[in-house]
């Protein structure tokens, strides 16, 4: 039921989220329909590709930054057959717009992608936005696995019964995960890859050292380097793992294997250094730009600093679409968050309610993803004296799982009547987020400059109904589906608790081989 309540949330920000308004989201979604086209495979170079006329059917918003409110409703769409296909568009003729940048990353995502726009017969000569909507969907189901994944996790570290349901609950909480999750961008596949890794990491954590999970960590990480420069950072993360699980349990581990594994990943990087001079080119040019020094801290690090700080904290969990910056609820809704996760590795931390040394490992991605974005930042800083360049929540999200199941694991320590109320906490402050993202959303892309009230909230849901790519039912079925699917966790997470209520002993932090809390998560995956 959670995987349900997860894919259904996410089917629902396909429709209120306009095509075009993630990050780049037309330029991954023209590199796919290129990489099928067999336009952009062999793998072009830097600055050897430009972007498609025909993808600009996909959607009828800008995809730079919007305006305070951009009034949708107020605006008319061709009926929804009659909207331009991608060949009515122009099809792969250059847009001379400009080089499409994102060939600066590695093609699996992209690969993929058009493998699944292969399965779709005819979609060049049906309206492109549908075959957006449907690249959108896949997306979704690239990251349907991430409740399971930190589910597994909590389990594999022996959290006491029902954290691992709360921690499958996680990704609900974090509306811009969601949001993410619902466009069409190459995080989707890195952030399941690397949760994904952690869980094998957990099991190498709590003593399994064998060479099949060695060489099961050293495949995925392959895969990963193969999607995204990100996962540079896991040859690191799992080295460290395996001395951890080393010095825990002094015997022999099988490091050497899960490297071996993920050297095809490394190879992709290495042919970057050789050939263009840098780890990852420009993806306009193959020229590498020399960049000096210009500015220092005294020429206003500090600002900078607290940007970054501000912008990381309220971009991993709102959206900002407007690029106001507003200190409004959603960012206030975003920092009581920030607080609450903070506080509560803390609290594992110092409690200890896991090992320190594993919450370290599996904190470690988040922390080296956010001194990666820093340093990428600072670099823009120095040389442009730019404060905001690059600064993007979303990149920790490679990090999810470790980060989530330590500040989960906070609660191990609370009596079981209390412990057993944890998840549907979990559940309320997810659903209180994603309604004050829902009405951020609503504000700046669904406003009627000529309705309010009630009026407005029909006309809203009207032009959502009619700039979605696929009948109004359809729509519907997906809003049904999320109510029924909410109720539903709702209910058995309350029953749940309900049931052990009169429990007082002390947590036992033991897993036993077959948990209650199995039957929720796979009555989900049938």
């Amino acid at each position: 039921m959670i995987v349900a309540l997860h894919v259904a949330i996410v089917l629902c920000q396909t429709a209120v989220f306009p095509n075009f308004r993630a990050p780049d989201e037309r330029q991954h979604a023209d590199l796919i329909v290129m990489v099928e086209q067999g336009k952009a495979w062999p793998w072009p170079g830097p600055g050897e590709l430009d972007v498609s006329k025909g993808s600009r059917a996909g959607g009828f918003t800008t995809s730079s930054r919007a305006p305070r409110r951009m009034h949708l409703p107020d605006r008319t769409l061709p009926p929804r057959d009659e909207r331009a296909s991608y060949s009515d568009a122009g099809g792969s003729d250059n847009a001379g717009q400009s080089f499409n940048q994102l060939i600066q990353h590695p093609p699996l995502y992209y690969v993929t992608g058009a493998a699944f726009l292969s399965a779709l017969p005819g979609w060049e000569d049906v309206p492109f936005d549908r075959v957006y909507l449907l690249l959108r969907w896949w997306n979704a189901l690239l990251a349907a696995a991430l409740p399971v994944l930190l589910w597994a996790t909590a389990r594999r570290l022996r959290l006491p019964r029902p954290l691992p349901i709360a921690a499958a609950l996680v990704p609900l909480a974090i509306p811009e995960l969601t949001r993410n999750e619902s466009a069409i961008n190459n995080d989707n596949l890195l952030v399941v890859l690397m949760a994904a890794v952690t869980l094998l990491m957990a099991r190498v954590l709590t003593g399994d050292t064998s060479r099949r999970t060695a060489l099961g960590i050293g495949a995925l990480t392959t895969l990963a380097l193969l999607t995204k420069g990100f996962a540079l950072l896991i040859p690191v993360w799992i080295g460290l793992g395996y001395l951890v699980a080393a010095r825990r349990y002094g015997k022999g581990t099988s490091l050497a294997i899960a490297w071996a594994a993920s050297v095809p990943g490394m190879l992709w990087w290495a042919h970057n250094k050789l050939v263009y001079g840098a780890i990852q080119p420009d993806g306009r040019t193959s020229e590498v730009a020399e960049k000096v020094a210009r500015y220092g801290w005294s020429d206003g690090g500090a600002i900078w600093l607290q940007n970054l700080v501000e912008r990381i904290g309220t971009l991993f969990f709102v959206q900002d679409q407007s690029g106001q910056r507003l200190h409004d609820w959603p960012w206030r809704a975003a920092w009581v968050a920030v607080a609450l996760v903070v506080l509560a590795v803390l609290v594992t931390l110092v409690v200890r309610t896991l090992p320190r040394s594993t919450s370290l490992v599996l904190l470690a991605p988040v922390v080296a993803l956010f001194l990666i974005v820093a340093s990428g930042t600072w670099a823009n800083f120095v040389t442009d004296r730019n404060l905001y360049s690059g600064m993007q929540g979303r990149y920790l999200y490679g990090g999810i799982v470790g980060l989530g199941v330590v500040a989960i694991a906070a609660a191990a320590r609370l009596r079981d009547r209390v412990r057993w109320w944890v998840p549907m906490a979990v559940l309320v402050i997810a659903t209180i987020l994603q309604l004050v993202y829902l009405h951020s959303v609503l504000e700046l892309f669904w406003a009627s400059r000529s309705a309010s009230g009630t009026a407005a909230l029909e006309r809203a849901v009207a032009s959502i109904c009619s700039w979605y790519a696929l009948p109004p039912g359809i729509l519907l079925v997906v809003v049904a589906s999320t109510v029924v699917a909410g109720a539903a966790v709702a209910y058995a997470l309350v029953r749940m608790a309900w049931r052990h209520r009169g429990a007082g002993a002390p947590p036992v932090v033991e897993v036993p081989a077959v948990a209650p809390e199995v039957g929720i998560l796979a009555r989900a995956t049938r």
